[in-house]
């Protein structure tokens, strides 16, 4: 595996950096369009994502944080991210932005680095916790510029990978922010890939621990940033794919093909055992990577914030699966349906 370090990282003009903290992600989250098709590939253990992945997964790690440390070497103290919410760099590289100027809004403490995390599921150590708006003009962004490190990845990996865990509260909330991944192109125009989670109902508009994944996508004659709903989904087998765990961690992998434009979503809701996956044909083919983003957006009428907890994250790319790999991925999911 080849994990590109500080040095490498240096070598590659960092092109990326100001035009991230210039990305209207107000505007990409206000005009992101509901609807279109996420098609179901099936229910797989982690070794068979492992497989999906192809034996070369994680050839080229990108990057990755257990929020005491990270892959560029950086260690994390407990404490704010960053002394300014306009899109201030801070702790380990990360920027934080907010917009709006009511509520909750201007407060760095909305990003924190948290000594325990939830323990509900198993997980230990420091995490990062992140307050969502209380007000419905305000949005939450903390991004790291991946630009440099995509730029120097192993020839033919064009496949980037995100895993992260996100937690949910068990006890109802009003709050309509929606929380959750996202990676955009060198542009700033285009969701590469994403997933969230909504943490509150707000009337009809929204349903607690709802599942989403984000992509560029065709649908009919509109391309655009779209927005798939994941869970309460009829699978192929008569289930319904599950909301995000109640109470728990819910674990995310998603991922965006350079090559084909093909964006991947899948979550597990028993610590990591177990995934559901979605995938869609998306329309972002050729475009490379800028930065990912832990967000929160807030629809129309929410008064009320919540507070989201993130575990580990890791960012990296493979290689397209070899042929081998495809057909025996073909016969994982035939043994699956016959099952």
């Amino acid at each position: 595996m080849n994990k590109i370090g500080l040095a490498s990282v240096a070598a590659v003009v960092l092109s990326g950096s100001a035009l991230a903290g210039n990305v209207d992600r107000d505007a990409l989250f206000a005009n992101v369009i509901d609807g279109g098709e996420a098609r179901m590939i099936g229910t797989f253990s982690r070794a068979q994502l492992d497989a999906i992945r192809g034996v070369a997964a994680k050839n080229t790690s990108l990057y990755s944080s257990n929020w005491t440390s990270d892959s560029n070497g950086a260690s994390y103290t407990v404490g704010y991210i960053s002394t300014s919410v306009a899109g201030a760099q801070g702790q380990g590289g990360w920027y934080t932005y907010s917009s709006g100027t009511t509520g909750n809004n201007t407060a760095v403490s909305n990003y924190r680095v948290i000594a325990s995390r939830p323990s509900a599921g198993g997980q230990t150590g420091q995490g990062l916790q992140v307050t969502g708006s209380n007000t419905s003009t305000g949005t939450r962004f903390m991004y790291q510029d991946l630009s440099a490190q995509w730029a120097a990845r192993n020839a033919g990996d064009n496949i980037f990978w995100a895993e992260y865990s996100q937690f949910c509260a068990s006890t109802a909330s009003t709050s309509g922010n929606r929380a959750g991944s996202a990676v955009y192109n060198t542009t700033g125009t285009k969701f590469l890939c994403g997933m969230a989670v909504e943490m509150g109902t707000l009337g009809t508009s929204t349903s607690q621990r709802s599942v989403f994944g984000y992509a560029n996508y065709l649908n009919g004659a509109t391309t655009g940033n779209f927005r798939f709903k994941l869970s309460d989904q009829t699978l192929s087998d008569g289930s319904i794919s599950p909301k995000a765990r109640s109470g728990g961690w819910t674990y995310f992998a998603t991922s965006f093909n350079k090559t084909t434009g093909e964006v991947l979503f899948y979550y597990s809701v028993d610590g990591g055992q177990n995934y559901t996956g979605f995938f869609v044909p998306g329309a972002a083919a050729g475009e490379d990577v800028l930065e990912f983003d832990y967000y929160t957006s807030t629809p129309s009428g929410s008064t009320a914030g919540v507070t989201v907890n993130y575990g580990d994250l890791s960012i990296y790319a493979t290689p397209a699966p070899g042929a081998a790999a495809l057909v025996g991925l073909a016969g994982l999911m035939a043994r699956r349906r016959r099952a």
